[in-house]
């Protein structure tokens, strides 16, 4: 006997309590049958996707086998895009790869209206991105948009698939670079981050464009950001200043302030940038001269090693007996290294 309309709502209705409540207990073949019942209706449909997507978040086990089934119900207009698409992202976060061939379906659906469809399209990008960089390089105009949005979560998302194309396709978000400039100071610590990784990513390739936003950087490195954001501010800086080191000139005095922070990452980074201006003029980066003697005891290898190549550059010989010391004693071979070719440069 065929099971009535009202019938595979029932169950339905039952597997979503039981996936909320108990959902290692769902059997995913149940899911699975009503998902890919053509007469079953909206409503049940609706509700069984609703207990997939909270099965999904506790369970790792369950992705592409559902993927064709949410697919087809995608088109259906009695049921909610923005609900399917968000199940869709939580098993991309299972098995992006499984999730990646309805590539264009998701992407068809971000437009430069912020809506809640194209915030959960862009969600949906955000787990696939890493899978396939390359798969959204045609999406960059559209996110560049995006990244005005007046919804928060749409323009963390677009940044966050930019930082990932940067990663490895710099020349497809090079022309996005003033954007991602612009107006990064107001922005949330996610908008930061992901804005700051994707200029670096442009920037590490082309080491002229991150010059324009050099006292962008500097004025976001010296406001009250969280201590992650403004090291890789200042890693950025220091990316900067592998192309032109005079760029970082008048920003000295702030990455010397930096040297004497608590945070191990601001400090290692503003001590690498001080080290790229001093390889080009290391008069200019003396006055840096007393922070990085201190630095010489910091806890990190890496943040002593760039202490002592500064040192180096600049022929500190103030430090010398410092450095003869570490040379002989340090605990990390690097830098004694380091130490030792510091004490050539100095003598």
């Amino acid at each position: 006997m065929t099971e009535s309309g009202a019938g595979i709502s029932e169950r339905a209705m039952k597997l979503r309590q039981r996936a909320i409540t108990d959902p290692e207990e769902v059997e995913l073949d149940e899911l699975a049958e009503i998902l890919s019942n053509p007469i079953a209706p909206p409503a049940a449909h609706g509700a069984t996707i609703v207990a997939l997507l909270n099965v999904a978040r506790v369970r790792d086990d369950v992705s592409e086998v559902f993927v064709e089934d949410l697919n087809r119900l995608l088109d259906r207009p009695s049921l909610n895009t923005v609900l399917v698409l968000r199940c869709l992202r939580q098993l991309a976060s299972n098995d992006p790869k499984a999730v990646l061939a309805l590539r264009d379906e998701i992407v068809d659906r971000v437009s430069t209206e912020s809506t809640d469809v194209t915030q959960a399209a862009t969600g949906c990008c955000v787990e696939l991105v890493a899978a396939d960089p390359v798969a959204f390089v045609d999406l960059v105009p559209t996110l560049a948009t995006l990244l005005d949005s007046e919804n928060e979560q749409i323009r963390n998302n677009a940044v966050y698939i930019l930082s990932q194309v940067a990663q490895d396709h710099p020349e497809e978000v090079k022309p996005v670079v003033p954007q991602l400039i612009d107006d990064i100071e107001e922005r949330e610590q996610p908008y930061q981050t992901n804005a700051l990784s994707a200029l670096g990513a442009v920037t590490c390739a082309y080491p002229t464009a991150g010059a324009e936003a050099t006292d962008t950087l500097a004025e976001l490195v010296a406001s009250d950001a969280p201590a992650k954001v403004r090291a890789n501010a200042v890693g950025l800086l220091g990316d900067v200043a592998v192309g032109d080191p005079s760029e970082l000139e008048e920003h000295i005095p702030l990455l010397i302030s930096c040297l004497q922070s608590d945070d191990e990452y601001l400090s290692g980074n503003a001590s690498a940038a001080l080290l790229h201006v001093a390889v080009d003029g290391s008069e200019s980066v003396e006055g840096a001269i007393p922070a990085l003697i201190e630095l010489l005891d910091d806890p990190s290898p890496v943040v002593r090693r760039n202490a002592c190549k500064v040192l180096g550059h600049v022929e500190a010989t103030v430090a010398l007996e410092q450095l003869k010391t570490m040379a002989e004693s340090d605990p990390d071979e690097e830098v004694q290294t380091t130490a030792t070719w510091a004490i050539e440069k100095v003598t």
